[in-house]
């Protein structure tokens, strides 16, 4: 399954952040006079474009704990994280274990 198809307002962020994107001659995205807000467009945006070519989006991915909202992007070996932080993880088996207690009580 495509990334975009899967975030769909990946594509406008994308479009957005490539228009600041300009690889100069040193490698650099943009300039080194330009603006902080510019700078961390270009980066995003190059860092976005990175995943996306190199893995195809395959890595991309949403926090499972439905009380989060975040992406990231998956740099397990194996490719299969499902949460955005251990932090989000062990919320989510705290909840699970609280969960299946308050069930087996009479």
């Amino acid at each position: 399954m495509a990334a975009a198809s899967r975030c769909p307002a990946l594509s406008d962020t994308v479009s957005e952040l490539i228009s600041v994107l300009v690889i100069g001659s040193n490698g650099h995205f943009v300039p080194d006079s330009a603006d902080v807000l510019s700078r961390v467009k270009a980066v995003t945006a190059g860092g976005l474009a990175f995943v996306l070519c190199w893995e195809g989006g395959a890595r991309l991915g949403r926090c499972m704990r439905s009380e989060c909202s975040r992406a990231y992007v998956d740099t397990s070996r194996n490719g299969r994280r499902r949460y955005c932080t251990a932090r989000c993880g062990n919320t989510e088996a705290v909840m699970r274990h609280r969960s299946r207690r308050s069930h087996l009580k009479p």
